[in-house]
């Protein structure tokens, strides 16, 4: 059997929506939301390139001095990707506070895995595996949590005040898709 054969056999004994998932997170196509509420915009990234040259002024961006963004369930974003800062090449990085008793739902990215730091509060955070199995981390101050590329996670605020977190990207515009519980 030849290598294009045998990957030609693997690819036919998987699901339509696990090869559509393969696919979006390989950037091949957009990827309709679970259960039909939209589409996701998938974003290749681009090889990153050095700066070449500019001022000290656009090596900085205040995540503080931009507007926040609200998420979904009241999360707010302050997000420092390239559509603000241009200088941006194959990461990014956003503010994201959750108030008491409320969550970032579950969603995934098509085109970046994402680290989150905790920075302030108590959180679970709970991310499911390519074999459909959910794992929940019990999480504190300090505490970092990795969600691989494609995997869908999502993080809540189990403490008595508002959660502070940073979220990092591996690529400049994070494509997301929304999963609808």
């Amino acid at each position: 059997m030849t290598y294009q054969n045998a990957e030609q056999n693997a690819a036919s004994t998987l699901s339509r929506r696990e090869l559509m998932h393969r696919a979006a997170v390989l950037g091949l196509v957009s990827l309709p939301l679970v259960r039909g509420a939209g589409l996701a915009q998938t974003t290749p990234a681009p090889a990153p390139t050095s700066p070449t040259t500019g001022a000290a002024a656009d090596y900085k961006l205040s995540l503080a001095g931009l507007a926040p963004v609200t998420i979904l369930q009241n999360t707010s974003a302050r997000k420092g990707n390239k559509a603000v800062w241009p200088l941006l090449a194959g990461i990014s990085i956003a503010q994201v506070e959750i108030p008491q008793g409320t969550w970032r739902s579950t969603h995934y990215h098509t085109n970046s895995s994402e680290l989150a730091v905790i920075v302030q509060g108590q959180a679970s955070a709970g991310l499911q595996t390519p074999d459909q199995t959910w794992l929940e981390l019990e999480l504190a101050a300090g505490d970092c949590v990795y969600f691989p590329l494609g995997w869908p996670h999502w993080l809540r605020n189990t403490g008595n005040e508002v959660l502070h977190t940073y979220f990092n990207y591996g690529h400049e515009q994070p494509a997301t898709v929304e999963v609808q519980d």
